[in-house]
């Protein structure tokens, strides 16, 4: 049976997740994938990513184009999309700040699948339950792509699930248990370029590996509320931006609408 995903921000402390359609237009999507084309172009050979439980260095792969905020205006400056916020806002409350992001393409034929997990469990200079991941689609989506998955309710009571090794070729290398009953649940975000979902850091969710002769990319923005969840800055490995409201940190950087961004992370 095919379940229509929740499209209702008024159900996301429920459901976990909520999807919303034709947030960016063509114009937008057209010149993401521009920028991401270039960093394509440019790929190292080798990439140094958390995998397995620890930091390794792999072949390069353009799943693991991790935090490009930081290193490249463009990324910022869509972090801080009015109507991205507006999205977020809506899930999240007012004040908001930026944590981590991650851009996930998945070649045609080729792209590696995602196991089940849950985001904040990797995130331990993270405190707080209050944090939402956004994935963007940047090219349309769907189930012979890659599309994510979500099970709904699993971040009821924010249990930290143990991870264990998928012994497989996927994005993460670690997994958690999941029943048939759970997978039975699941629920297929296919959505068209320039929409995206919001998802709790803790519900369970991933992706089947690309199987189809389409390119499957997204961009993943990790936002918090800043005033219910707090970073530590000195572990936490990229900067804290304040992206909309107020925050009690001073350590982060303020890039509100009004406001500059900094020069770019070398």
């Amino acid at each position: 049976m095919t379940i229509s995903p929740n499209a209702d921000p008024t159900c996301y402390a429920d459901e976990g997740y909520c999807l919303f359609r034709d947030v960016l237009n063509g114009q937008e999507i057209a010149a993401a994938r521009a920028e991401l084309d270039k960093m394509l172009a440019n790929l190292p050979e080798r990439q140094v990513v958390y995998k397995d439980g620890e930091n390794k260095e792999v072949d390069a792969r353009p799943e693991y184009l991790t935090e490009p905020h930081p290193k490249h205006s463009f990324w910022l400056e869509l972090c801080r999309h009015p109507r991205m916020l507006d999205a977020v806002e809506a899930i999240l409350g007012s004040n908001l700040i930026l944590i981590m992001s991650h851009l996930i393409v998945k070649r045609a034929e080729d792209g590696l699948p995602v196991a089940w997990h849950q985001d904040n469990t990797y995130w331990h200079s993270v405190q707080g339950t209050n944090v939402g991941t956004v994935w963007l689609a940047i090219d349309d989506t769907d189930r012979a792509n890659g599309c994510m998955q979500v099970i709904p309710c699993t971040h009821e009571g924010y249990p930290e699930m143990e991870k264990v090794s998928t012994g497989g070729d996927d994005l993460l290398g670690l997994t958690v248990e999941v029943t048939p009953a759970m997978e039975e649940a699941a629920v297929c975000l296919e959505m068209d370029a320039g929409s995206l979902s919001v998802h709790d850091s803790f519900v369970l969710h991933g992706s089947e590996a690309n199987t189809s002769g389409r390119r499957r990319a997204a961009y993943t923005m990790r936002y918090a509320n800043a005033k219910t969840v707090k970073v530590n800055t000195t572990e936490h490995w990229v900067p804290v931006y304040l992206v909309r409201g107020e925050a009690d940190n001073a350590d982060y950087i303020d890039i509100r609408p009004d406001k500059s961004l900094p020069d770019p992370i070398s």
